[in-house]
């Protein structure tokens, strides 16, 4: 939506108007809401700039943008040079890191962070030398404008330039690929916050910087408008710009001053009059907007080669005496810093890091400084205010610059209901604090929409893990039912495939047609035949005669009377050779030594035989009462099995000639003998 400019009238009435009603000043912009607290610029802005400070250490976090961690590119004891890169990564979003100055690094480890969690990052520790030891032109360029939105995001990548607004976006990855995508460049140069001067005093001292790297940008991308929007409270800053800007495109606009209006949205409302869209962001509709210090980084990287290792820092407060700039060199301790500004007492309290609004308190003031940090503020606590009910006066969403419904979501956030929470738009809110500023009950509003943020991430995230496990889970149904699906066709095939062959081969047979076995065919079946010959285990030979039975009864279905009649012929027929051999009345005790015991052989003949003859029938016994399990006609001949077991025992008798004598056994084994030999070998 655009609005129309407001006329200068309309401006000098609000402004007498609102001396009677103070948010009256609020007609004076085009976005919603705002606030106008004591800005406290006047303590650094009236000191000159910091002579700059190499500290003695310089710690280098490897996490200094929104994004992913870079590598080290060094080791302990490597000697650096300054702008040497010290760490990379080609992975995702990042941005390299460079040295500050020339030195020896002296380890790579965790240390603290500026960060709310307090969570330790791993850095690189650089010990300088203070030779200043430096790189020129260490990014390699040519010193003209790059061509093309392509090589000027090269640039910047190797540069590691970031938003040094506080965002930390990095800068390469704002810019579109094509040109004549962004029709309108913006510079921000509000800087609302409260204390902060490093934008005020960068415009005041480099502004011509500015001025040639937003012209830079803009002919690579082939931007036809370029607006720099100023706070009226910083007419040097002003004045410097328009002389810098005068004979270029670069247009330079005094925008009224207010909290937020350094806002990415608030600021592109106010120079364009465009409101851009909930879930959306201003690059989208043409516009891209980037603060004065990354412009001012982009001149010195396409000019000079020189990568981002140090920027403006605003070190000041109500608790020091001397607040100041200075374009410290990061990785300086915020402590080094404000000792500098003499502190009117001890730091024994948590330095912030950004402006009283947005800041961040600190964990430990031996924290680093990022290529975010703008500000180091040291403000001494005060006493905590009662947190009182919401009264529902309103105030919050007047002073709203989204529109949003503060009140709303704060209570669905307090009763965790998310879900509407989501509902009301509450990743549109850039945590401002002019709700908590306005609320007459102290309510920490800001800090219950953080708390519905992350809670509402981390379900995206639970219910994105779900899903896939869920994906994955119907993906391997799916995978399994279909090899079950191929498996039953092949089968299929398979069988219609031999009843074909089959079907064939029956009516070749019918027919009396002769056909001409394959050789290929033949062999490989020859072949097949031999391997499962070979697979089945060689059967050891037995010589014993219950074996032989065992073995004959498989292969030849007999009755166990035939067995005993075949086992006694077998007796008697071996009985005979013997006998035929030599002559009973030519032996004599000497020359019969070697040969076997005729009594005891026909002992174990015969045990063998009755042996043989039980287990078969056993066998026989044991296989139809497993039949009858799954025939049930074999249930009805337990009967006749039980009569033909009888029957076995029974007709297992030898005649007279085949029984082993007890005198005659003892003789010749000379040991004494049961009697009734013949009934112990039946029941054995």
């Amino acid at each position: 939506m655009k609005y129309p400019s407001k006329s200068k009238l309309l401006i000098w009435l609000v402004q007498g108007y609102s001396y009677l009603y103070p948010m009256a000043k609020r007609w004076k912009h085009h976005f919603h809401g705002g606030i106008f607290p004591k800005y406290n610029k006047e303590l650094s802005n009236s000191h000159p700039l910091k002579t700059q400070i190499i500290p003695s250490e310089l710690v280098l976090s490897l996490q200094q943008h929104i994004g992913l961690a870079v590598e080290p590119l060094v080791k302990k004891g490597d000697l650096v040079q300054k702008n040497q890169c010290i760490a990379d990564t080609k992975k995702g979003l990042n941005a390299p890191i460079h040295a500050p100055t020339s030195g020896i690094i002296s380890a790579i480890e965790e240390r603290m962070t500026p960060h709310a969690s307090g969570i330790p990052n791993r850095c690189i520790i650089l010990t300088p030398d203070f030779k200043e030891t430096t790189l020129d032109n260490a990014l390699q360029v040519s010193g003209h404008p790059p061509s093309s939105p392509k090589a000027l995001k090269e640039i910047i990548y190797r540069a590691g330039i970031v938003g040094m607004g506080g965002a930390g976006f990095p800068t390469f990855a704002k810019i579109p690929d094509e040109a004549n995508k962004i029709h309108t460049l913006l510079l921000n140069g509000a800087e609302c916050e409260p204390f902060i001067t490093c934008d005020d005093i960068l415009m005041q001292t480099q502004a011509e910087d500015i001025v040639q790297g937003a012209i830079i940008v803009a002919q690579a991308l082939g931007s036809s408008k370029v607006l720099c929007g100023i706070e009226s409270n910083k007419p040097r800053a002003i004045k410097a710009m328009k002389i810098a800007a005068k004979n270029t495109p670069v247009e330079i606009k005094v925008v009224p001053t207010v909290y937020p209006m350094g806002g990415q949205k608030q600021l592109t409302q106010e120079l364009t009059g465009l409101e851009t869209a909930p879930n959306s962001h201003a690059i989208d509709t043409g516009i891209l907007l980037m603060n004065v210090a990354t412009y001012s980084a982009i001149y010195q990287a396409v000019k000079y080669g020189n990568p981002l290792t140090e920027r403006l820092v605003t070190v000041s407060g109500l608790g020091l005496k001397e607040p100041f700039n200075i374009k410290a060199l990061l990785g300086t301790h915020f402590n080094i810093l404000a000792e500098q500004a003499y502190p009117k007492t001890s730091l024994n309290y948590p330095l912030i890091m950004g402006g009283p609004m947005m800041g961040v308190k600190m964990p430990s003031n031996l924290v680093p400084v990022l290529k975010t940090t703008n500000c180091i503020l040291a403000n001494p606590p005060k006493p905590v205010e009662e947190v009182y009910p919401c009264i529902r006066c309103g105030e919050c969403m007047d002073a709203c610059p989204i529109n949003l419904l503060p009140q709303q979501l704060y209570w669905y956030s307090r009763s965790e209901e998310f879900n509407k929470v989501e509902e009301l738009n509450v990743f549109d809110c850039i945590e401002c604090g002019c709700c908590s500023f306005v609320c007459p009950s102290n309510i920490p509003l800001v800090q219950y929409y953080r708390h519905s943020k992350a809670e509402i991430r981390q379900l995206k995230l639970e219910e994105k893990a779900t899903d896939l496990a869920r994906n994955r889970h119907e993906a391997r149904l799916t995978r399994l039912e279909t090899e079950k699906t191929e498996k039953a066709a092949r089968m299929k095939a398979k069988k219609a495939a031999v009843k074909k062959q089959a079907l064939e081969k029956a009516k070749l047979t019918e027919t009396g047609a002769i056909t001409t076995p394959n050789p290929k065919k033949s062999a490989a079946a020859r072949a097949a035949a031999a391997r499962a010959a070979a697979k089945k285990p060689t059967p050891q030979k037995n010589t014993s005669s219950d074996s032989a039975s065992i073995t004959e009864d498989k292969i030849k279905p007999v009755s166990a009377r035939d067995k005993a009649i075949a086992a006694a012929k077998k007796i008697a027929q071996e009985k005979r050779q013997l006998k035929a051999g030599s002559h009973p009345e030519t032996l004599t005790l000497k020359n019969t030594s070697h040969l076997p015991d005729l009594d005891s052989t026909k002992k174990n003949k015969r045990k063998a035989a009755v042996q043989a003859v039980v287990q078969a029938s056993k066998a026989r016994v044991l296989a139809k009462k497993q039949a009858s399990q799954f025939n049930p006609e074999y249930i009805n001949n337990q009967d006749e099995t039980k009569i033909h077991s009888e029957e076995v025992n029974q007709d297992v008798k030898l005649p007279e000639d085949k029984v082993i004598h007890k005198d005659h056994l003892a003789k010749k084994t000379g040991s004494k003998v049961k009697p009734n030999l013949t009934n112990d070998s039946k029941e054995d």
